[in-house]
């Protein structure tokens, strides 16, 4: 079983128990395509701080809203620091939501969508 860490099983069974299964795999899924192309976006350009700031509080609350901590917490931190970085270091953040956010898929789509919500009944 694939595993993600800093995963909060009850944020995700709160989601469910408002919209369903069903709403909420179409909702995560959403939220899978849309990071994915917010962090590839912020991997190929030069590196804006305003934008990496606008997007990682994006990135963060909707990862919190499925209780995907470690991503949520990534993001926080570059929300919270990418006015004072360098282009390295927003590169090198860039980089990092990206790994993080590959592993959050990973587990949304082998364990929560591949079983339609199981984990969180």
């Amino acid at each position: 079983m694939t595993t993600c860490p800093a995963f909060e099983k009850d944020t995700l069974r709160l989601l469910v128990s408002e919209l369903g299964p069903e709403d909420t795999a179409e909702v995560l899924q959403a939220f899978l395509d849309d990071t994915g192309r917010k962090i590839g976006a912020l991997a190929a350009i030069p590196p804006d701080p305003a934008l990496f700031r606008r997007e990682a509080h994006s990135i963060k609350s909707s990862a919190g809203t499925f209780g995907f901590l470690e991503l949520s917490g990534l993001a926080l931190s570059v929300e919270q620091d990418a006015l004072r970085m360098t282009p390295d270091q927003l590169a090198r953040a860039a980089a990092a939501l990206g790994e993080v956010f590959e592993r959050t898929a990973d587990f949304a789509r082998s364990v929560l969508l591949a079983s339609n919500m199981e984990i969180a009944r």
